[in-house]
């Protein structure tokens, strides 16, 4: 019994082991690809990313600060999934919400193609492939059946 109960934790051991190694295949490229970006950026594009970066949270503060008692009451709910919370948060903006969040959407894009344009043109190829990446084993899109 002791020998059968040890044999099935080696073998759930080695799954387990094989599963990690796979996971992290899977990410290592990705990850280095980041790292190596990262490192071919300029102190000023990496300032920029900073900026980038801090500007977003400053404008979501900014839009959730607007938030209604009900849209608050969305944010909270723990059992709706960020997919639900979203659309449910959409079909309850105001019109002028819907403005703030255009012109922050605006913003975010001007100050990304600014960063965009200092690339040269291997860091562009690097951040094309990031790009391409982003998501990806996350979600699947859905294909179109052909009729």
């Amino acid at each position: 019994m002791i020998k059968k109960v040890f044999i099935l934790i080696c073998i759930m051991s080695a799954g387990i082991a094989s599963l990690s190694a796979q996971t992290e295949e899977r990410r290592g490229p990705k990850k280095e690809l980041r790292k190596e970006f990262h490192e071919s950026l300029s102190d000023t594009q990496k300032e920029q990313l900073e900026q980038h970066k801090t500007l977003h949270k400053e404008q979501k503060a900014t839009f959730e600060a607007t938030y209604t008692e009900e849209q608050l009451a969305i944010t909270n709910d723990k059992s709706l999934s960020k997919k639900e919370k979203k659309k449910a948060l959409k079909e309850t903006l105001s019109e002028e919400q819907k403005a703030l969040r255009s012109k922050h959407k605006e913003t975010m894009k001007a100050e990304k193609d600014k960063f965009v344009a200092s690339l040269n043109e291997n860091q562009l190829k690097m951040h094309e492939e990031l790009k391409r990446h982003r998501g990806k084993g996350k979600r699947h899109k859905r294909r179109k059946s052909e009729d």
